[in-house]
């Protein structure tokens, strides 16, 4: 979806990216220009989220605010944010935090380039 920017970095962070996406590839028909507003805003808010999380070494916060970035993406035609999200949700889980600071960051860079 070319007005939130491109997503290409994201199969640069994570493994076997093309074969995760279609479990979150939803029909984006619908996708209108207030949908895509309140995405950008949640998502800005979750990024932050995961900020803070990392910064203070809260999985549980981390976890959280990357679930709820995995169902988002795919709702407006970003699965590889999905993925993203799940991939960074499974290193919390996993207390694996230090693993995912490369992609919270990308995550935060490319947020920052978004309306």
């Amino acid at each position: 979806m070319d007005m939130l920017g491109n997503v290409d970095w994201v199969a640069d962070l994570v493994p076997g990216l093309e074969s995760q996406l279609d479990q979150f590839v939803v029909s984006t028909d619908e996708v209108d220009e207030e949908l895509i507003e309140v995405f950008v805003e949640e998502l800005k808010r979750l990024t932050g989220e995961l900020q803070d999380g990392m910064a203070s070494g809260d999985e549980e916060l981390v976890r959280q605010a990357a679930h709820s970035i995995k169902g988002m993406g795919g709702t407006i035609g970003l699965p590889e944010i999905s993925v993203l999200g799940l991939t960074i949700e499974n290193f919390a889980k996993a207390g694996r935090l230090d693993e995912s600071r490369p992609l919270v960051s990308a995550l935060a860079d490319w947020v920052t380039t978004l309306a």
